[in-house]
């Protein structure tokens, strides 16, 4: 048994003032590298973007606004304007609902609620357009690239509102 024997051992060599100190810089490396690690995280995580930097292509709003006139503006009106219990698609009802929510919740609530007599039938490319259409009827700009059926790009596009359109 090692009882007796003194100053052998691991636990013997990081004794002292010199241990502490030791045991304190692997902690401080630990933490600072930790910390490196969730920044690194933090900075590859998309910055939030805008309805306003163009997050749709005029052709996919065009693909958009062919599916609504079929399938939304019997309700909405063919100008977005809404009917009854329709609400209105474009201007500031539509910019005072939207405003700070994301392109994902609009989409989202297109596709599980619309049309109502058979929510979730079209395709998601024509929800996505139909999304890609009312962004442009609300004078948000077309861009390069569409929409995509990416749950979570869509929650990091948010929708701010705009001066009344129709």
């Amino acid at each position: 048994m090692n009882a007796g024997k003194s100053g052998s051992g691991f636990s013997s060599r990081i004794s002292g003032l010199g241990g502490l100190l030791l045991v304190g810089l692997l902690m401080a490396g630990a933490i600072a590298w930790s910390a490196g690690g969730a920044i690194g995280t933090a900075r590859a995580a998309a910055a939030p973007k805008s309805a306003e930097d163009g997050v749709y292509t005029a052709a996919q709003a065009a693909q958009g606004k062919t599916a609504y006139s079929e399938s939304c503006s019997g309700c909405h009106m063919e100008d977005l304007s809404g009917s009854g219990q329709a609400p209105p698609l474009a201007g500031d009802g539509f910019g005072q609902y939207w405003d700070g929510q994301t392109v994902f919740a609009l989409y989202d609530l297109t596709e599980t609620t619309m049309p109502q007599d058979k929510p979730d039938s079209l395709t998601p490319e024509a929800y996505l357009g139909i999304v890609a259409y009312m962004l442009q009827a609300n004078s948000y700009p077309p861009g390069t690239e569409p929409l995509k059926n990416d749950p979570d790009a869509l929650k990091n596009i948010v929708i701010g509102k705009k001066a009344a359109t129709k």
